[in-house]
């Protein structure tokens, strides 16, 4: 699915609009820069939008990039300010590099999030830019999320049970129940530095995104959806691995889910119990292999 083109009314007023600064994370795992196809599209940006960011690329690989991979990614984020950090070959949870990031933020900077799979082109900071400029009140900003032909952010979480939305109103929108992946979050740095409590390091990876969002939801009325279609891959498991760290994964979806639902009261908490144990049983059997009923 390609991005929506720009009309000749939204390219002049892009045009004439201040680009606000931007601070952008990319956590990579295992890929060279040449694999993510988030880097790519960060090179191939117009660099007129680079001049207005920083960049941190945080490495959770196993090893760190050699010599000539680093060349490689000082040659593609060319113009741009950028940082590169390796964690030691730990792959460090999501919850401590976004708070450990908040704490790099300048006041007036927009923190863009991304995972290292995103495709994406210069209309993204575009469109940003225009809403921005016209919505300064606005402290959060989502792309629409496609994997393959689904929308799969922004979604509904209500109460326990997410679903997708089917007709995505752009614009300004309700942000009550309104849940949406980490990566395209784009999230004003000042309401990150000054209002925003933290993410709760408990939840290491899964349903970090959900973490944020309840919290938003719970201090906003309105966030703002771009006129803006980005691709995004979602593999909860990757072929050909093992049953340990199929377990390890789902294990941490659960905990963190349970960890989300307990602060939203004990009755959800148990019917979230209840939803999770019949989940895997579905699971167990798309699986085929009844382990996965007695991961807790």
């Amino acid at each position: 699915m390609l991005p929506i083109p720009l009309n000749n009314h939204v390219k002049l007023k892009i045009r004439k609009m201040t680009i606000p600064s931007f601070f952008i994370l990319i956590v990579i795992y295992n890929k060279n820069p040449e694999e993510s196809s988030t880097i790519v599209s960060l090179a191939n940006t117009d660099d007129r939008f680079k001049t207005n960011m920083r960049c941190l690329v945080c490495d959770n690989s196993k090893n760190e990039l050699d010599d000539t991979q680093k060349r490689k990614l000082d040659y593609m984020l060319k113009g741009l300010e950028y940082q590169y950090a390796y964690n030691d070959g730990r792959n460090k949870p999501l919850s401590e590099i976004y708070n450990e990031t908040i704490k790099k933020l300048r006041s007036e900077e927009y923190l863009i999030i991304l995972d290292d799979d995103s495709v994406f082109d210069s209309e993204l900071f575009g469109k940003c830019s225009l809403a921005i400029s016209e919505n300064k009140d606005i402290d959060l900003f989502l792309p629409v999320i496609y994997n393959n032909d689904t929308v799969v952010s922004p979604a509904v979480l209500r109460r326990f049970k997410g679903h997708y939305i089917k007709n995505i109103k752009t614009g300004r929108i309700k942000c009550k129940d309104i849940t949406a992946i980490n990566s395209g979050m784009i999230i004003k740095a000042e309401y990150l530095k000054e209002r925003f409590e933290g993410y709760d390091e408990r939840i290491k990876f899964y349903f970090t995104d959900n973490d944020f969002m309840s919290k938003y939801d719970s201090t906003h009325n309105e966030l703002f959806v771009l006129d803006y279609r980005m691709n995004h891959t979602l593999n909860f498991y990757m072929r050909g691995e093992c049953f340990e760290k199929k377990k390890s994964r789902f294990r941490d979806l659960r905990r963190s889910y349970l960890i989300l639902m307990r602060r939203k009261g004990m009755w959800l908490y148990l019917l979230t119990q209840i939803y999770l144990f019949v989940y895997s049983i579905k699971f167990s059997i798309q699986q085929r292999d009844i382990r996965f009923i007695f991961v807790f």
